[in-house]
């Protein structure tokens, strides 16, 4: 009789191991909660919550199947807790992210956006026309290609479009030293520009600083001002590349039609 029983109480101790273990590991390590809303944590008998934090001492070694009242995430900030075994073997620590309750207006409004690049995009090269008439490639040989983002030239920041211009033309003709980024990896290139009939220097480079686009605003809150719109990341039309930002702005925005996208169509 006893060897039919041994057996089955192996099992059952197994089972109740596998359930406690199962109870811890699908309790969250950390949680998101408004001001004041209670903090659910569902488990067993003999698992208790703890909390580290001396203002809330009414509230330590609490059953962890019952709600741990609103008053607990009453402050903003991160409460800890702690979920031990009865009271004294602590088993796993969770943090309780209390967020300020806030009230924002729901729009769904479209708008236009305005992104500006983190340096200059390059999107293109073309042969130069020099003050002699010869053509020259001054990129060329120089490992530049399109979707490379120049960020300095002659060790100053570049911005957009503007200032690239104005340190190529302050060169005289000289020999620059452009740093550029690709695939998240600064790289390094000289070139000598090229003058033109207009008394110019340029590179032969094409480069944009802006990208274009519409989206949907989803929500604003009126106390600080800050919205929110849905978007994705910006592919850049000619190098097909994602935009890297550094900031952008709102435009006004009208929608004229809708076209039905299709399969392998998406409009």
């Amino acid at each position: 009789m006893i060897k039919k029983i041994r057996p089955i109480l192996l099992i059952l101790f197994f089972l109740i191991i596998y359930i406690y273990v199962c109870n811890i590991t699908l309790l969250p390590k950390s949680i998101v909660v408004f001001q004041g809303e209670d903090i659910n944590l569902k488990t067993i008998y003999g698992l208790k919550i703890n909390t580290k934090e001396s203002d809330y001492s009414s509230y330590q070694a609490m059953q962890a199947s019952t709600n741990l009242s609103g008053k607990l995430s009453n402050n903003v900030g991160t409460i800890n807790l702690s979920l031990d075994l009865f009271g004294t073997i602590p088993l796993k620590e969770i943090d309780v992210s209390v967020l300020p309750r806030t009230t924002v207006i729901p729009l769904g409004n479209s708008i236009g956006l305005k992104l500006y690049t983190d340096g200059v995009l390059v999107v293109g090269m073309s042969e130069i026309k020099g003050a002699d008439n010869v053509k020259y490639k001054p990129y060329e040989n120089s490992g530049i290609k399109e979707g490379d983002r120049i960020i300095q030239v002659n060790n100053v920041a570049i911005k957009n479009t503007d200032e690239l211009i104005e340190n190529i033309n302050k060169s005289n003709g000289s020999e620059l030293q452009i740093v550029y980024i690709r695939d998240e990896s600064k790289k390094t290139a000289n070139i000598t520009p090229t003058k033109t009939s207009e008394n110019e220097y340029k590179l032969g480079l094409w480069v944009r600083d802006a990208a274009a686009g519409v989206g949907t605003a989803t929500f604003y809150e009126p106390s600080t001002g800050m919205f929110a719109a849905l978007g994705h990341g910006i592919t850049d039309i000619d190098t097909g590349e994602i935009v890297e930002i550094s900031n952008g702005e709102l435009t006004t925005s009208s929608i004229v039609s809708i076209i039905k996208g299709e399969k392998g169509d998406p409009r």
